[in-house]
Formats: C-alpha cells, sequence, structure tokens
C-alpha cells in the first residue's frame, strides 16, 4: 500500500529521505552512548558484567518490544508526530545518562530513552521502504546506514567529552535531537493512515504470520551477534589488554563497526536484487563468523579494527533484507511487521545477551563471545525458510 499523502510540506523524495537518514543517525548516536560508557560505569559503580548486561538489556527491550505497537499506532494515526515525539523522547533522556547517580537512575532513564527509540525506527522504515520505491530494500538500507553512522560517530563524540569535559558535559548531546524532532514535525509530510484509524487491534493478523515468525527469529541472531560485538568486545579490551577505559581505541572500535555495519546495509540492499535475497542474506551471515572471531586472536589495535570493519559490513548486511520481506508479507500494516523484525527481534537479541552476561561471568568473555557469533549459523538457516516462503 503506497502513502497517500493529506497534507503536502516543504520535504518529499530524496530530501526527505536525507532528513530521515539524519533523524536515524542522531537518535543511534545518542542510543550509541551506553556502549561507549560500559568501562566507565562499571569502574563507578563497580558492577559486575551480569549488571552491565542488565544496563545494555534495558534500553535494547525497552527501544525494541514495543516497535510493533508504535509501528501499529502509527499505521493508524498517522507517522509524523510519531516520528517527531520519537526523536525528542530519546534526546531528553539518553543525554543524561552519565550524569546518572546509581544504577537504579541509569535503569529508568534507558528505559525512557528506549521508548523513544522505539517510536522512530518502524516508522521511518515504512515511510523509506515503501512499496512506491523502485528498490525499497536499498531505501532500507540507507535509512539502515544512516542509523549506523550516528551509531559510529557516538562513540567518538562521547568518549572525546568525557576525556576533556568531564562527564557533565554529554547532557549537550540532546541539542542536536530536540532541534530535528522540531523539524521533522515542521516539515514532513502528513501521509494518510494505512487503516480505518481504530485503536482497537494495533497489530493485524498478517503480521502475526509464521514466515514473519522466521524473519523475526533470523533477526534476534543477527541482533545478537551485533549487541555482543558492540558490548562485549570495549570489555574484552580492557579486561584482557589493559586498555584504558576512556582510550581512543575503544571508540574507534565501536566507530568502525557501526560505519562498516552502515555500509554494509547498503550493500546488501544493493545487490540483493543482482545475487537473490536469499543468497545475499544467508550468505552475509556465514561469512560474518570469520572476522567476528578473528577479532579474538588479531593484534590489538590495527587487527582489531580491520576485524570490526569487516565484521559490521558483513553482519549487518541481512538486516534491509529481514525488514523488506516482513513488510511485503503484510502490506496493510508495514510499519507493525518491520518493527516486529526490528523490534521484537532486538529485544530478544537484549534478553539473550543477558544470558551472554552469565556466561561471560562464568566461562570467560571469549568462550562467551563465540557462542553468540556462532548462533548465525542457525540464523542464516532461519532466513532462507522464511525467504523461500510466500505465505
Amino acid at each position: 500500500m503506497t502513502h497517500r499523502v493529506r497534507r503536502h510540506r516543504l520535504v518529499a523524495g530524496t530530501g526527505m529521505a536525507v532528513l530521515l537518514a539524519l533523524v536515524h543517525a542522531v537518535n543511534d548516536a545518542l542510543a550509541a552512548v551506553l556502549g561507549s560508557l560500559l568501562p566507565s560505569i562499571q569502574s563507578r559503580f563497580a558492577a559486575s558484567a551480569t549488571t552491565l548486561a542488565v544496563l545494555v538489556a534495558t534500553i535494547n527491550i525497552s527501544a525494541s518490544v514495543t516497535q510493533p505497537v508504535m509501528g501499529g499506532l502509527a499505521d493508524r494515526v498517522g507517522e509524523r508526530r510519531m516520528l517527531a515525539g520519537g526523536v525528542a523522547v530519546t534526546a531528553a533522556t539518553l543525554a543524561l545518562i552519565g550524569s546518572a547517580a546509581s544504577v537504579t537512575q541509569l535503569v529508568v532513564l534507558l528505559a525512557i530513552g528506549g521508548l523513544g527509540s522505539a517510536a522512530l525506527h518502524p516508522v521511518g522504515a515504512s515511510i523509506v521502504g515503501g512499496p512506491s520505491v523502485k528498490n525499497p530494500a536499498q531505501a532500507v538500507g540507507l535509512f539502515t546506514a544512516g542509523g549506523m553512522i550516528g551509531a559510529a560517530v557516538g562513540p567518538v563524540v562521547v568518549l572525546y567529552l568525557l576525556a576533556t569535559h568531564g562527564v557533565g558535559s554529554l547532557v549537550w548531546l540532546m541539542i542536536p535531537g530536540l532541534v530535528l524532532a522540531g523539524v521533522v514535525l515542521r516539515v514532513l509530510p502528513d501521509w494518510e493512515p494505512h487503516s480505518d484509524g481504530s485503536l482497537r487491534r494495533l497489530v493485524s493478523p498478517e503480521v502475526l504470520s509464521r514466515r514473519i515468525a522466521l524473519l523475526t527469529a533470523s533477526s534476534v541472531l543477527v541482533n545478537l551477534a551485533f549487541l555482543t560485538f558492540l558490548s562485549a568486545v570495549p570489555l574484552w579490551l580492557v579486561a584482557e589488554h589493559g586498555i584504558r577505559t576512556d582510550a581512543p581505541l575503544l571508540g574507534w572500535v565501536l566507530a568502525t563497526f557501526a560505519a562498516a555495519s552502515g555500509l554494509g546495509a547498503v550493500a546488501g540492499g544493493t545487490f540483493a536484487p543482482r545475487l537473490g535475497a536469499r543468497r545475499t542474506t544467508a550468505g552475509s551471515m556465514l561469512l560474518a563468523l570469520v572476522p567476528l572471531a578473528a577479532v579474538l586472536v588479531l593484534p590489538v589495535g590495527g587487527g582489531t579494527v580491520l576485524a570490526a570493519t569487516m565484521g559490521g559490513f558483513l553482519v549487518y548486511a541481512s538486516q534491509p533484507l529481514l525488514i523488506v520481506a516482513a513488510q511485503e508479507a503484510a502490506p496493510s500494516s508495514p510499519a507493525a511487521a518491520g518493527g516486529l523484525v526490528i523490534g521484537v527481534g532486538n529485544a530478544l537479541a537484549a534478553v539473550a545477551y543477558v544470558g551472554s552476561g552469565l556466561l561471560q561471568d562464568s566461562i570467560g568473555l571469549p568462550a562467551a563471545m563465540l557462542i553468540s557469533f556462532g548462533l548465525l549459523v542457525p540464523g542464516a538457516a532461519l532466513a532462507t525458510r522464511a525467504q523461500s516462503s510466500g505465505t
């Protein structure tokens, strides 16, 4: 179903795509604050690996599990306000986590900030990946890349501010998000809702199909590998190699991984029409195992950055293909379907990462990381099965 414009605003087409990529970048830069602060939080609060995993799970569950509901709401009542409100909430809360005085305050801020992010992702993906687009997978890949660029820049900026101006300076990171929320509210068009506006059923039956369930399960395992790298590698570098908690290397490894993930998302959407969606999805997942595991054996420094680059590029090339497959399977509720794959997939990955935190405490970081990365193999099998089914 196409997006029928009810009221035109100031941007459309390419300009709108660029704006949404920028909004996604700012949102995900704030969401990346936690990853770069984990070593500092561990030092400040004497937190165990399990406690840190709970913090990681809090923001990911909050930002993810509610995405189908947020998407379903946007499908029925409109997308512009949902998008603007989500960006504003994220900006107003996540910029404060560096100033939290306790783990409890961290949990509250992360939970609220995650809800804002939950409103952004399915709506943005629905807009840029609409059926009127010639190559929806590529368009969603570009939108995804915007978020990855933000996630790449975020850790570098955070660690710079932390090292030069102290933790209190992080509050200024809310300004770009609040400004962009106002811009979105002012310049985006209003679209006709996909349904009659009833709120009785925010998630339609077609969103709960077996095909989308398989796509979501595959997304869980992709996101678990992604989350494990972002969260565990900095801890491993500090614990096993004595890297300082504010060392620039931590920020650059996270930035390289996130930036390469964005490029991989664009590449996956671009080459899927030529290579086939199934082959591109499964192949990228399986190939990602090599650099993700290699990070543990390559020389710290240049080798770590190289592994981060290759691993990020490959592990996230499948994500836009999973999202578009879900949107195609539920044409009357594309935002809700995309929210299920993006959101619930990420939420369940965050729950699984709590289990990884327990493993990290019991068998050590390297072994627990390898187990998480190895789950990409069944993830590739699930994606292949879902994309082989037209129902």
